[in-house]
């Protein structure tokens, strides 16, 4: 099966107006391991209150996308199931969308240089099919910020589709992630505690 693609056409006046952009998805072991890193990034960079936040948001995921065999079975025969995964799905993206794009400068250019590896530029839209990778020539095939926004935002939605049974894979790497995380945030406020009891 061919790798998926989306389109995204500039509409906003500007120097880029016009242009026709391409964004295709990682193979399966480069998006596997553009998660990871996406993952790691966001757990060491999150707060007591994210974590607090984000366990019971995704266990609640899990547990509602795994009551039938698929998504799509459970999109016909459970009307109060879509509501409760639909709803779960909509947060859960949401706040990982938002603390993905507030990592801190160095973390978030690791994890958004591979989405940039997916954008290709249509040189002759409408005429024929030829593409070149964006990167490949940045400053000339992109003149605003806005696009450079559009594209990392259209590949990042590419690149976490919530509503495939595939994504249970990396939310349960999530799971296990923040679990080793808060076990080694328990350990060190313990160490902590009691380093500061023996003086």
């Amino acid at each position: 099966m061919a790798r998926r693609s989306v389109e995204l056409k500039i509409q906003e006046p500007g120097r880029d107006q016009g242009k026709l952009f391409k964004i295709t998805e990682m193979s399966a072991f480069d998006t596997e391991e553009w998660a990871e890193r996406s993952i790691n990034a966001i757990l060491r960079n999150a707060n007591k209150e994210d974590i607090s936040f984000l366990i019971p948001l995704v266990y609640t995921y899990v547990q509602e996308a795994t009551i039938e065999s698929s998504y799509e079975e459970l999109m016909e025969k459970n009307d109060e199931g879509m509501v409760k995964i639909q709803h779960a799905t909509e947060k859960l993206a949401v706040y990982l969308s938002s603390l993905f794009f507030s990592l801190p400068y160095d973390d978030l250019k690791i994890v958004v240089k591979p989405l940039f590896d997916c954008c290709s530029i249509y040189l002759n839209p409408g005429q024929n099919d030829l593409v070149e990778p964006i990167l490949n020539n940045p400053n000339h095939y992109i003149e605003e910020v806005s696009t450079i926004i559009a594209l990392k935002r259209e590949a990042f939605k590419l690149h976490t589709d919530f509503f495939t049974r595939d994504a249970k894979r990396y939310l349960d790497l999530f799971i296990v992630s923040m679990e080793q995380l808060q076990s080694k945030k328990d350990i060190d406020t313990t160490q902590t505690f009691l380093n500061q009891s023996e003086r």
